[in-house]
C-alpha cells in the first residue's frame, strides 16, 4: 500500500473514494478535510436558541399590560382662618358652643391677663372642618395657642409640652392644660391656670 493510499485509509475509514480520470486525488482530500459536520450542525442550534427570545419578548411584554392610576389623594379641608392673636382650643362633642358657665369661667380668667373671650378666636375641636393645625406654625398666624383638653397630637402638631408650663415654639406660644369643666371645679388646678397665663403674657 503506497503512501498516499494508506493517508487516505486513516483520514476515511469507513468512507467509499472515487477517482476520477486523471484529476489529482489531492484537492478531493483538502476540500473533504475542511469540511466536517460544524456547519451542518452548529447553525440551526445557535438560530433556535437566538431567535427564541427575541420572538417571545414583545409578546410578553405586550399582553394584558394596563396601566396602573394611583388613587386621587384624599383632599382635606383647611384649618379655619384665625383673625385675634389668642387661640384657644375646646373640645366639646355634644355641642359646638361652649357651656355658659365655662365660658365664663374662661372670659374671667382671660380679662385677668388683659384679655377676653371676644379678643380671642375659640374653637371646638370635635366641629372643625380640618383638624390640621401644622399651617398655624408654620404662617405664624396666631401669638398665644392654648389647649384646653385637646392633645396637640391630634391637631398633626408633634410638640412636646408640660402641662401648664408655657412654652414657646417658633414665634408661638403655647399652653396645655385639662378641659375646662375640670378646671373649673378644683382650685388648685384654677391656680395653676392663673399661674401659666400669667406668666406667659407677661414674658410676651
Amino acid at each position: 500500500m503506497s503512501s498516499s493510499a494508506a493517508l487516505y485509509q486513516i483520514l476515511y475509514q469507513h468512507e467509499t473514494l472515487f477517482h476520477l480520470g486523471e484529476y489529482p486525488v489531492q484537492p478531493v482530500a483538502e476540500v473533504a478535510i475542511n469540511e466536517p459536520e460544524v456547519k451542518e450542525t452548529a447553525a440551526p442550534v445557535s438560530k433556535t436558541a437566538v431567535a427564541s427570545p427575541v420572538l417571545e419578548t414583545p409578546v410578553i411584554a405586550n399582553v394584558n399590560v394596563a396601566p396602573v392610576q394611583a388613587p386621587p389623594a384624599p383632599v382635606s379641608a383647611s384649618f379655619p382662618a384665625l383673625k385675634h392673636s389668642v387661640l384657644i382650643l375646646i373640645d366639646e362633642p355634644k355641642q359646638k358652643e361652649m357651656i355658659v358657665s365655662e365660658s365664663l369661667f374662661l372670659d374671667n380668667i382671660l380679662k385677668a391677663v388683659g384679655h377676653s373671650t371676644e379678643t380671642s378666636d375659640i374653637l371646638n375641636f370635635s366641629f372643625l372642618p380640618g383638624q390640621d393645625a401644622r399651617t398655624v406654625l408654620a404662617e405664624k398666624s396666631t401669638n398665644f395657642f392654648i389647649t384646653f383638653g385637646v392633645p396637640l397630637i391630634k391637631l398633626q402638631l408633634d410638640l412636646l409640652l408640660m402641662p401648664y408650663t408655657p412654652k414657646m415654639v417658633d414665634g408661638i406660644w403655647f399652653l396645655l392644660t385639662d378641659p375646662l369643666v375640670v378646671i373649673e371645679a378644683d382650685r388648685n388646678l384654677k391656680k395653676k391656670l392663673w399661674q401659666a397665663l400669667q406668666k406667659m403674657f407677661e414674658m410676651s
